[in-house]
C-alpha cells in the first residue's frame, strides 16, 4: 500500500460546500410526519402568558417553527443548549428539520434564546407534548393503545449525597459568602461587619471526614455534634441578620444572593434542630431536608445493585403496544404506586381519545382491591395486576395461569424501554438545578424517546418497502428469464 502526503502542510480555508439531504433521511421523514400546527397550539398559551406585560402581539416576532424544531432536536439527541446551537449551524439535515427553506428569514437561534424558549414552557405543557407524540404515533399506525403496561422509575436530582457532615460544611460556606456580601452592601454591617470563621468550620469538618472507617459510632456522633455546635455558634449572627432584612432590599439584589438569603431565613434554624435531634435520638425527623436548593426530593431504597439510596422524584409511566411511553403528572416526589393507577388510566383516556383498554398489567407494587375494581368498572377485559401470594379474595375477572404469565412477561418489556429513555435523556439523572426544571427534564426524556421511536418505526417501514421491491424485482426478473427460455 502506497502513502500520499499531499495536503499535510497546507492551511485550510473556509469555503462553500454543497450537501445533498435525501428525502428519505430520518429527520426529513420525521419532520413530514409531525403535526407542527398541533404542537404550536400546545405551546402557544405558555408563550402568551410569559410575554412581558402580556402583549404577545407586539415586538420582534418569534420564529415558532425554528424554535420548536430546535427544541425537539435537543430532546431527541439529549443536547445542551450550546451543543444544539453548534449542531444546527453545522448539520444540513438539522437545518431543514428546523424549517430552513420554509421559514422566511431563517436563522439559527443563539443558545441563550434556546434556553429562554424552553424555560417559558411549563412542566405541564412539556408533559402534554410528550404524550401528544405517543398519541400521534397511534394516528400514524405505529402504536395501539389497547394494551397498557405500567411501571414507575426514579429520576435522580442534580445534588450531592445528602450526608449531614457535607451539608453542615456547605452551610458554613454559604454563610461566609452571605456575610461578605452583607458587609459590602448594608450600611449597618459596613461599620460593624459580621464575621464567620469558615476555616474553623472546615477544620472541624475535616476531623470528621478523616476518621478511620472502623471507628466506633459514638466517636463519629461526638465529632459530628462538635461540628454542629461550632457551626451553630459561627453562623448565628448571619442567620439573624438575614431574618432582619426587608423584602424591598431582597428584591433589589441579584437573584443568587437573594436565593441564598431566602434559604438561610427559611431552612437553617429547622435543619439544625433536626440534625441535633437525629444525633441525640438516632431517629430521622420527617421535616429534615436533603438539599438546600431543592425541595421536591425524597429518598428511595429500591435495593438495586450499586444504588442502595437514590435521591430525587418518581415518575409513573405507561407503555402501549408499539413500544411508546406516556407519562402521568408528578403530583408529589414520592408518587406511591398504588395511588397512581387511576390518574394514569385518566391520562390514557385524555391522550388517546378514550380508546378502549383491553388489558392492563403491572407489578405487585400496584396491587389493591380498589385498583382491580376500578379497572373492572372501566371495562378492562384483562386485569393483570400481579397479586401477592397471601391474597385469597376472588379476582374480579380471573385469568388462566398461562395468560397471567404471558401478561407478566409482557409487562417486563417496559423495563428496557425505561432504560433507553434514561440512557438518552435526563430521566436517569437530571442536569437541571431547580425542582421545576428537573420535573420538566423528566417529561422531555419521554418526549425524546417517543420521537426516536417514530424514527425507528419509519426506518422499519422503509426497509420493509425496499425488501418488497427487491422481491418483486427478482420475481419479475425470474419470469422474464422463463419467457426467454421458452
Amino acid at each position: 500500500m502506497s502513502i500520499c502526503h499531499f495536503g499535510m502542510n497546507i492551511n485550510i480555508e473556509g469555503s462553500n460546500v454543497s450537501i445533498n439531504i435525501a428525502s428519505h433521511h430520518p429527520l426529513i421523514r420525521l419532520g413530514n410526519a409531525l403535526n407542527w400546527e398541533n404542537i404550536a397550539d400546545i405551546v402557544f398559551s405558555d408563550l402568551k402568558n410569559t410575554t412581558k406585560n402580556g402583549k404577545w402581539w407586539l415586538g420582534r416576532k418569534l420564529k415558532l417553527r425554528i424554535h420548536i424544531g430546535v427544541y425537539l432536536l435537543q430532546q431527541i439527541f439529549n443536547k445542551t443548549d450550546r451543543q444544539i446551537e453548534y449542531d444546527v449551524k453545522d448539520n444540513g439535515a438539522y437545518q431543514i428539520f428546523c424549517g430552513r427553506f420554509t421559514v422566511d428569514k431563517w436563522h439559527v437561534p443563539d443558545h441563550t434564546k434556546i434556553e429562554e424558549f424552553r424555560s417559558r414552557l411549563t412542566p405541564k405543557t412539556q408533559k402534554i407534548l410528550a404524550n401528544h407524540i405517543a398519541g400521534h404515533a397511534v394516528n400514524l399506525g405505529f402504536a395501539d393503545p389497547s394494551e397498557v403496561d405500567i411501571d414507575s422509575t426514579v429520576q435522580e436530582a442534580n445534588m450531592a449525597y445528602p450526608a449531614d457532615s457535607s451539608l453542615l460544611k456547605k452551610l458554613g460556606t454559604m454563610c461566609g459568602k452571605t456575610a461578605k456580601f452583607l458587609n459590602e452592601t448594608v450600611k449597618k454591617y459596613i461599620t460593624e461587619p459580621i464575621t464567620v470563621n469558615v476555616k474553623r468550620i472546615s477544620s472541624k469538618a475535616r476531623e470528621y471526614f478523616f476518621l478511620p472507617k472502623n471507628v466506633e459510632k459514638e466517636v463519629k456522633t461526638k465529632k459530628l455534634m462538635s461540628l454542629l455546635n461550632i457551626l451553630s455558634e459561627e453562623i448565628k449572627p448571619v442567620v439573624e441578620a438575614c431574618s432582619s432584612l426587608s423584602e424591598t432590599y431582597i428584591k433589589g439584589i441579584d437573584w443568587n444572593h437573594a436565593k441564598r438569603i431566602e434559604q438561610l431565613r427559611t431552612l437553617v434554624t429547622q435543619y439544625l434542630k433536626d440534625v441535633r435531634a437525629f444525633l441525640l435520638t438516632g431517629n430521622i425527623v420527617a421535616t429534615k431536608i436533603l438539599s438546600f436548593h431543592l425541595n421536591d426530593v425524597v429518598c428511595f431504597t429500591k435495593g438495586k445493585p450499586g444504588k442502595k439510596h437514590q435521591f430525587g422524584r418518581a415518575f409513573q409511566l405507561g407503555r402501549i403496544k408499539g413500544n411508546f411511553l406516556f407519562v402521568g403528572k408528578c403530583t408529589s416526589p414520592q408518587m406511591p404506586d398504588k395511588a397512581c393507577i387511576k390518574p394514569l388510566i385518566k391520562e390514557h383516556a385524555k391522550t388517546f381519545s378514550a380508546e378502549k383498554i383491553e388489558s392492563v398489567s403491572t407489578d405487585k407494587g400496584y396491587f389493591s382491591q380498589k385498583n382491580e375494581k376500578y379497572l373492572a368498572k372501566k371495562k378492562v377485559t384483562e386485569i393483570a395486576i400481579q397479586r401477592p401470594g397471601n391474597i385469597k379474595k376472588k379476582h374480579p375477572k380471573p385469568l388462566t395461569t398461562v395468560r397471567q404469565e404471558e401478561l407478566a412477561n409482557r409487562r417486563s418489556g417496559i423495563e428496557p424501554l425505561i432504560g433507553h429513555a434514561k440512557h438518552k435523556g435526563q430521566l436517569g439523572r437530571s442536569r437541571m438545578k431547580s425542582d421545576r426544571t428537573i420535573e420538566s427534564s423528566g417529561y422531555t426524556s419521554i418526549l425524546g424517546f417517543n420521537l426516536r421511536q417514530i424514527v425507528r418505526h419509519q426506518n422499519g417501514k422503509l426497509k420493509k418497502l425496499e425488501k418488497n421491491r427487491v422481491i418483486q424485482f427478482r420475481a419479475r426478473d425470474y419470469l422474464c428469464q422463463l419467457c426467454l427460455r421458452k
